[in-house]
């Protein structure tokens, strides 16, 4: 039976562009959470930017695997956080200064940030967003641990991808995910959701084979990897499509909500049964 369910947030349990989850969703995981299935996002989000995607409804994210696994809460306890190599992000401050259409955020646990780079009218759309939640520029970045950090980067793909392999090797200690266009997650090298999984499962007692995880893009495939039960969304890339066990309808159909629905309904029928019945999606 599944006792655990993550989901990834952007373009998977939220289409990119909306700025919260449909009431459907909301209550799918209401539906999971009273068939006593675990729920939770797995994302490169932070707390602040989950809660309000999520409608400020604790209950859907007191269990949580966030910022790429590095910070892991369940039942509203922060059990695991990881932080960044300060020095591995002062060389990667250093490499992008003095360019055009690049900065460098780092995340305060309030949701502000902390950033250095370009002029604010040459980085576009998520600095705005940014400064939505706050944040300040600093010719150079103050020193508290930091858990998240991105890099906008409005540049041609080609120099995106330049830009990339520039930071790589300049700081082997972090890795630059390249999870949306003219973004990077900066995490620790190595990393990935499947660290905060693992954390969670500990907590719980369970197995992977009592796990279920939605996603849609390359950072989710080591999450698929280490699933027993992965799941892409119709509109995932075709790596995760190709890695993933199972297939449910797209990001802007509700399709992991339906989804969850069928995960609450087998959990009832199994508890009421003794045997055990698969969500319907699982059915073919």
């Amino acid at each position: 039976m599944i006792k655990l369910v993550l989901a990834d947030m952007d373009n998977t349990l939220i289409p990119f562009g909306n700025d919260h989850a449909s009431e459907r969703t909301l209550a799918a995981i209401h539906a999971c959470q009273e068939a006593g299935v675990v729920f939770g996002p797995a994302t490169g989000r932070n707390r602040i930017e989950v809660a309000g995607f999520l409608c400020y409804d604790e209950a859907a994210y007191q269990t949580a695997v966030l910022v790429n696994g590095q910070e892991v809460y369940l039942r509203g306890e922060l059990v695991k956080r990881e932080t960044l190599d300060p020095r591995a992000l002062r060389r990667a401050e250093e490499a992008i200064l003095g360019r055009r259409g690049v900065a460098l955020l780092v995340y305060r646990p309030d949701g502000t940030c902390d950033w250095v780079g370009d002029e604010p009218e040459h980085l576009g759309e998520f600095m705005i967003n940014a400064m939505h939640n706050g944040s300040q520029r600093h010719k150079t970045l103050p020193s508290y641990p930091v858990a998240k950090a991105g890099i906008v980067a409005l540049l041609e793909r080609e120099d995106e991808l330049a830009l990339q392999r520039e930071l790589s090797e300049l700081c082997p200690e972090l890795d630059f995910l390249n999870t949306v266009p003219q973004w990077f997650d900066v995490i620790p090298h190595g990393w990935s959701k499947v660290r905060g999984i693992e954390v969670l499962e500990q907590e719980l007692g369970i197995t992977s084979d009592e796990l279920c995880v939605f996603g849609d893009a390359p950072n989710d495939l080591a999450m698929f990897a280490h699933a027993t039960h992965s799941c892409a969304v119709a509109n995932a890339t075709p790596e995760a499509q190709a890695a993933a066990r199972w297939h449910v309808g797209a990001s802007a159909d509700d399709g992991v909500a339906i989804a969850l629905e069928q995960i609450a309904e087998a959990a009832r029928m199994t508890q009421e049964s003794g045997h055990e019945v698969l969500p319907s999606f699982m059915q073919v």
